[in-house]
């Protein structure tokens, strides 16, 4: 399987897509429920790509520790949170075949 790298602007906007919300929330510090889940999507399918934590720690404006911190939160959340189940349904239908995102991997919950 032939990896590309990893296109922080096409996963954004399927965040955008998914979350109905501009990027520029997304990048803020808002600390709403949807701008927080958003974020640990991100992070979760975002290392499921390949980026690195500097990388996705640095594009949602948190420090590596917390970024680490959000990604165990979305792990937990696949396998606890029904919610999370239905963003995940969402966004593989948001996905086309040719991205290269092992997204519907990640958003198995």
């Amino acid at each position: 399987m032939l990896l590309l790298p990893f296109d922080a602007d096409l996963l954004l906007n399927v965040i955008e897509q998914v979350f109905e919300m501009e990027r520029e929330n997304f990048f803020g510090s808002g600390k709403n429920k949807r701008i927080i889940t958003a974020k640990e999507v991100f992070i979760l399918i975002g290392k499921e790509s390949g980026a690195t934590i500097t990388e996705r720690s640095g594009i949602v404006g948190l420090d590596q520790s917390n970024a680490g911190r959000r990604f165990d939160a979305a792990r937990q959340k696949c396998k606890t949170d029904p919610g999370s189940k239905a963003h995940g349904r969402k966004f593989r239908s948001s996905t086309n075949r040719e991205s290269h995102y092992r997204m519907s991997d990640a958003m198995k919950c």
